[in-house]
């Protein structure tokens, strides 16, 4: 393998990872605290955030190799952040009431 194949493989393995970091965020923060909808969006764009970290360290780095390779990885590292997102926002309203749930047991009213 090359280096530009390992750098793929980082590159998706860092843009995948941006999902689970989110959403460990956005269930400590409201079973802590009960807030839903701003953990939601802060959780969302600390994904977004990663994706476009992601995005400009890859334009960095391709654009010595190839104008192709550079479109490529921007296509994939786009399209790998839009479907985190959207499984990140289906997974966090999914598992809300459990979370708030978890605050209510911890903190009784």
């Amino acid at each position: 393998m090359s280096e530009a194949d390992y750098n793929v493989i980082f590159y998706t393995l860092y843009l995948l990872l941006g999902l689970p970091i989110s959403y460990h965020y956005a269930k400590f923060t409201v079973t802590h605290t009960g807030m839903v909808i701003p953990h939601f969006f802060v959780s969302l764009m600390i994904n977004l955030c990663v994706g476009t970290v992601g995005i400009v360290c890859w334009i960095f780095f391709s654009v010595k190799i190839s104008r192709a390779f550079t479109l490529g990885g921007i296509y994939l590292g786009a399209w790998i952040t839009s479907f985190s997102l959207a499984i990140l926002l289906t997974l966090l309203l999914i598992k809300r009431k459990s979370m708030l749930q978890t605050f209510h047991h911890k903190w009784p009213a």
